[in-house]
């Protein structure tokens, strides 16, 4: 299982760096698309919504690759609430959307850990297109890709 991880400081400046870190691992693996949204939304989260945010912070995203799914976790330094879906009663919003749009393209998601510490986990499913094709490179990217992405492969 191809496993990688890089820790970003905790400013809104870093989540861009943080989609551009997961495009360039997944490259063009099919699904990406949603794996990026994901791994966006929930480092946004930690940011807006934990100590990973304040002056300091750090955040880590970590990217699995599994036969038939993604897991995109990113831990945070914990907050005062556990995070969970909104219930978004102006559609003109802009905010509070985040988890449940992680919900609608993950097959599971959840937390662990506490104020002090958490991780917020999401698993996409890989398409089936790609699973069945037999082509290593269309569901999982190689280590070196990883490594030229400045993630650490463990």
């Amino acid at each position: 299982m191809p496993y990688y991880c890089i820790t970003l400081p905790g400013s809104r400046e870093y989540v861009h760096e943080a989609r551009a870190w997961t495009e360039h691992v997944l490259g063009e693996s099919q699904g990406a698309d949603d794996v990026v949204l994901v791994a966006s939304e929930l480092a946004t989260n930690a940011i807006r919504h934990t100590a990973s945010g304040l002056p300091g912070g750090t955040f880590t995203l970590r990217l699995a690759a599994f036969t038939n799914r993604w897991r995109v976790r990113v831990d945070d330094a914990g907050g005062a609430t556990e995070p969970q879906i909104q219930t978004v009663v102006d559609d003109e919003d802009e905010v509070g959307r985040g988890l449940a749009m992680v919900a609608s393209l993950s097959s599971t998601w959840g937390v662990l850990g506490d104020c002090n510490a958490r991780g917020v986990w999401a698993e996409i499913p890989i398409p089936p297109a790609a699973i069945t094709d037999g082509s290593r490179s269309s569901t999982t990217p190689s280590p070196v890709h990883a490594e030229l992405a400045q993630g650490r492969p463990q």
